[in-house]
């Protein structure tokens, strides 16, 4: 069985994606309602990574409160 991965680690996947997605903008003549779209697309995986992270920030400073109990 695979080990599950941190939610750091889910945050450096997650925000690869945001910029993945993020560099396949397409260039020149595009319709605006796309580059609207795709750009929210990004910012919304962006904003999961941010939570992400929040959480393992969370995980870590519980972690550390508990060894100074």
């Amino acid at each position: 069985m695979a080990a599950v991965p941190s939610y750091r680690e889910l945050a450096q996947r997650t925000l690869g994606q945001a910029a993945a997605d993020l560099n396949a903008m397409p260039q020149g003549q595009v319709a605006s309602a796309e580059i609207t779209a795709r750009s929210a697309k990004a910012q919304a995986i962006a904003t999961v990574a941010v939570a992400q992270a929040l959480l393992e920030i969370g995980d870590v400073l519980r972690e550390n409160l508990r060894g100074d109990a």
